[in-house]
């Protein structure tokens, strides 16, 4: 599966424009890394994007990313980046040996925290909460 494939692939199970993007995050940083670590930018990067294509589908545990993974391996991925898929979840049983398992759930949890950061920013719209005061 190349990167065209995993887009395909996570726009026919993601529709959630915010979803998207946090995938384009994870995606982003997981290639920054890979690059940092001498490691092969395409699989990092397909990890990244795809680790949450299921979560519409299947919010809720055990299902995610348990289900997500059966459909990444019929369709082609690499089985290392499904086991980072896999682990990237606290619950599914399946440990974090690898780099790219540890660079996943570190990109995940490090996307949720920055994404947001741009529009608390100069010039940013106000928050709704902060609003009439």
């Amino acid at each position: 599966m190349d990167r065209a494939g995993a887009w395909a692939l996570l726009t026919e199970f993601t529709h959630s424009d915010s979803l998207r993007k946090h995938a384009l995050a994870v995606e982003a940083a997981m290639r920054a890394y890979a690059g940092r670590y001498g490691e092969d930018a395409e699989r990092w990067g397909m990890a990244g994007m795809l680790h949450d294509f299921d979560y519409e589908m299947h919010p809720q545990a055990p299902h995610h990313p348990m289900k997500g993974a059966e459909i990444l391996l019929a369709r082609g991925a690499a089985p290392e980046v499904v086991h980072a898929v896999l682990a990237h979840a606290d619950y599914s049983g399946f440990p974090r040996v690898s780099l790219l398992d540890r660079g996943l759930y570190a990109c995940d949890e490090l996307s949720g925290f920055v994404t947001p950061v741009p529009s608390c920013g100069p010039g940013a719209p106000s928050p709704a909460w902060s609003r009439g005061r």
